[in-house]
C-alpha cells in the first residue's frame, strides 16, 4: 500500500476525534479538530476538521494536505466528509466521500446509506477483476451492516471497557474490511482544548473485499497491530480517537489531535 493511500485513510479514520463535543442541541454547534501527521517522528502533513451538530443532524467535514518532504511523501491533498441523523444509539450515516489527488492522479468515493446499509456508491477509479484477476470484488451482501471510516469510529458506550471490544465493518467506496479490536491498555491524553483518560486499543484489520490479493502493502499491514486511542471528549458515553499509530515498511506513521476549539 503505497503512503498516499495510508495517510488519506488515517485522516479519514480519525477524522472525527474531537466531532461530538456536546450533546446535541436546538443552537448550530461548529467543532474545529487540527491534526499533525508524522512519519518515523518526521512532520509530513496536517488535517482539519469541523463538525456540526444540529438537532437532529450531523457533519464532519475534513481537508487534509501533505507537507511534500521529497521523494518521502507524495503530494497529496484530499476532503473527506460525511452526514446523518444523530440517534439514541449514536451516528447513523446517510452519506460518506472521499475525494483527492496524489502526484496528479485523483480518486474519488461517494457511498449512500440507510440503517446501515449501502443503497448506492460510485467510485474512481474503478477497478475490476478484469483489470486484475488477483482482485477480490466486494459483494451486495457484504454492504448489508457497516459503517463508514468516519461516523463509524465514533463509539457510544457508558461503558470504558466495552469501547475495545468489538469489530468495526469499514466500507468506504471501494474496499470493505474489519477492523477488529481488542484491549491493550488505559493512557492520559492532552491537547488544547482537551486534557484526561483515552482508552488505547489493539487494532488488526481483516480484509473482507475490495482489494488486491498479491498486494504486498496489504500483506504487510494485515500482520501488523495499529493502536489506536480512544477518548470521551465530548460526554461521558461517546468515545472518539484521538491518536493512530499505524506501522509502515520504513517506520510508524501516526496522526495525533493537537488541538479542539468549539463555536
Amino acid at each position: 500500500m503505497r503512503f498516499r493511500r495510508i495517510a488519506i485513510t488515517l485522516a479519514a479514520l480519525c477524522g472525527v476525534a474531537l466531532s461530538p463535543a456536546r450533546a446535541p442541541a436546538a443552537a448550530e454547534q461548529v467543532v474545529t479538530t487540527e491534526y499533525g501527521m508524522a512519519l518515523i517522528g518526521l512532520i509530513i502533513g496536517k488535517a482539519t476538521f469541523d463538525t456540526v451538530i444540529d438537532g437532529k443532524g450531523f457533519s464532519v467535514k475534513g481537508r487534509m494536505s501533505s507537507a511534500g518532504l521529497g521523494q518521502l511523501v507524495s503530494k497529496t491533498g484530499g476532503t473527506s466528509q460525511v452526514s446523518g441523523r444523530v440517534t439514541a444509539r449514536g451516528f447513523a450515516a446517510e452519506r460518506y466521500s472521499l475525494d483527492y489527488t496524489s502526484d496528479g492522479k485523483r480518486w474519488s468515493s461517494d457511498v449512500r446509506m440507510r440503517s446501515g446499509r449501502v443503497t448506492g456508491s460510485s467510485v474512481i477509479p474503478k477497478r475490476t477483476r478484469d483489470e486484475k484477476p488477483s482482485y477480490i470484488p466486494v459483494q451486495r451482501a457484504q454492504l448489508a451492516s457497516v459503517v463508514d471510516p468516519l461516523s463509524g469510529l465514533m463509539i457510544r458506550t457508558g461503558d470504558a471497557g466495552s469501547v475495545c471490544r468489538r469489530t468495526l465493518p469499514l466500507y468506504d467506496g471501494w474496499s470493505r474490511l474489519d477492523l477488529k479490536l481488542s484491549p491493550k491498555e488505559r493512557r492520559t491524553v492532552s491537547l488544547t482544548g482537551y486534557s484526561g483518560e483515552a482508552v488505547v486499543c489493539n487494532v488488526r484489520i481483516d480484509p473482507v473485499s475490495g482489494y488486491d490479493r498479491k498486494s504486498k502493502g496489504l500483506q504487510f499491514l494485515k500482520n501488523q497491530t495499529i493502536e489506536l486511542w480512544f477518548a470521551p471528549i465530548a460526554r461521558p458515553d461517546v468515545f472518539v480517537p484521538v491518536y493512530v499509530r499505524i506501522p509502515t515498511t520504513i517506520g510508524p506513521l501516526t496522526l495525533q489531535a493537537t488541538s479542539v476549539s468549539v463555536k
